[in-house]
């Protein structure tokens, strides 16, 4: 369903950049691949936000559709709105997972890439006071019978079922025998450890933050080089495997190269709000701004890679 905001124009400094010369718009249509309350709900409202109190948007209207790591609404954005001057779509890394596991008809090659906005890392988790104390025991749970332990994250083939794929490589494991439980937000995985049907969830910190603070949920590792939120990384607790979780904007496929200029204008513009650097405190992302013929070279890489790591791990959907 569609969620509308309108809003009243602010007085706010732009900094010299490309952005310049964005020309706003009467209604923006920002289309979110994923659940309500997810990593990628976050990012797409939080930009939501930024681009309302810029001025560059006189009304904004959201929609969430999500499903096998955001390709679902990938196949929907392109049918509807591939032609839309004034239509935005959120994704990221995990898209690119859904894509070389699932290989859907539609791929990111149909829509234009417009910027990569944040990179975030994510946290393992079991319920406090239960089987997995740390690390040290799930480790050793893995090594003993690997079946037994189930994980849950975002979508087959999304960043958070790669990490524990990585994992189980990295201690030498079958990983055909990695059970996962693909689900569509940090909320529905937190759910899915409440009922036992599963023992290890992988999300965004920022998805767990609350339930991490409030004892709840203890953090046993983090996907950063180093430790990260007072959390111990993989790397320093004896596997050598780290992943970012990066999130981008994408516009339609089909409109003119002024049209696409002015969405990446517009989305530059957003990124230098107040707003927008509230929101990458509040939410503890990364800023990793990158846009242009850099991000499409990198987008390209990336999926390369995806794609690499999928037969690697032998990932299924």
């Amino acid at each position: 369903m569609w969620a509308t905001s309108s809003f009243a124009q602010k007085d706010v400094p732009v900094a010299t950049s490309p952005a310049n010369a964005a020309t706003p718009l009467t209604k923006l249509s920002l289309y979110i691949p994923g659940g309500a309350g997810g990593g990628w709900d976050q990012t797409g409202r939080a930009l939501g936000a930024a681009i309302q109190s810029a001025g560059l948007a006189r009304e904004l209207a959201y929609e969430n559709k999500g499903g096998k790591g955001g390709t679902i609404g990938l196949t929907d954005f392109v049918e509807r709105f591939n032609r839309d001057p004034a239509a935005l779509l959120i994704g990221g890394m995990v898209m690119l997972g859904a894509i070389a596991v699932n290989r859907p008809a539609v791929t990111l090659a149909q829509v234009s890439p417009i910027a990569r906005l944040t990179n975030d890392f994510m946290v393992l988790v079991a319920p406090s006071g239960g089987r997995f104390p740390d690390m040290n025991a799930l480790k050793e749970a893995m090594r003993k019978d690997l079946s037994t332990v189930g994980f849950t994250g975002g979508s087959a083939g999304g960043v958070d079922h790669m990490l524990a794929g990585m994992i189980a490589r990295q201690l030498r494991l079958d990983v055909g025998r990695l059970k996962y439980l693909p689900t569509s937000s940090g909320r529905e995985a937190m759910d899915l450890l409440e009922k036992g049907e599963v023992q290890i969830a992988i999300s965004s910190y920022s998805e767990f933050q609350t339930a991490i603070e409030n004892k709840s949920l203890t953090p046993l590792a983090v996907s950063s080089r180093k430790s990260l939120h007072g959390i111990p990384s993989l790397n320093e607790l004896g596997i050598n495997t780290d992943l970012g979780n990066w999130r981008a904007v994408f516009g339609p496929g089909q409109i003119s190269e002024a049209d696409r200029s002015n969405l990446r204008n517009i989305v530059i513009t957003a990124t230098q709000t107040p707003s927008w650097k509230q929101a990458l405190q509040r939410e503890k992302w990364t800023n990793a701004l990158m846009y242009g013929d850099e991000f499409t070279k990198v987008l390209m890489i990336e999926q390369s890679m995806a794609s690499a790591v999928a037969m690697m791990l032998k990932l299924k959907a």
